[in-house]
């Protein structure tokens, strides 16, 4: 469930890869931490899909793009290093802590 407010997200895959399934687990686990269901989550398949990737300028996949809040980032790979994807988007360290305001 999301809201108008809610963070929107896409993440480009390649098909039903190991590492577009490994980036899929990891940001849905971080993002239910976080947000709980208060996120909005698109999973594109580049291989089905190119279109939406030269749209979004995609080079790699997998990528994580967060449309709102603005900024619009991207990350590119599985999203495992918890840390760093958290630095990137601006959330708190500590699960439970309220995501801090965009830069």
């Amino acid at each position: 469930m999301s809201t108008d407010t809610s963070p929107r997200f896409l993440l480009f895959i390649t098909g039903d890869s190991p590492i577009g399934q490994r980036a899929t687990t990891n940001f849905r686990d971080l993002a239910e931490t976080v947000y709980k269901e208060q996120y909005e989550l698109e999973i594109i398949d580049i291989l089905s899909q190119p279109a939406r990737a030269e749209e979004n300028n995609i080079l790699a996949a997998p990528t994580l793009v967060r449309l709102t809040p603005s900024p619009p980032v991207k990350i590119i790979g599985d999203l495992s290093a918890e840390g760093r994807v958290r630095q990137i988007l601006g959330l708190p360290e500590q699960p439970g802590e309220s995501p801090s305001p965009s830069h």
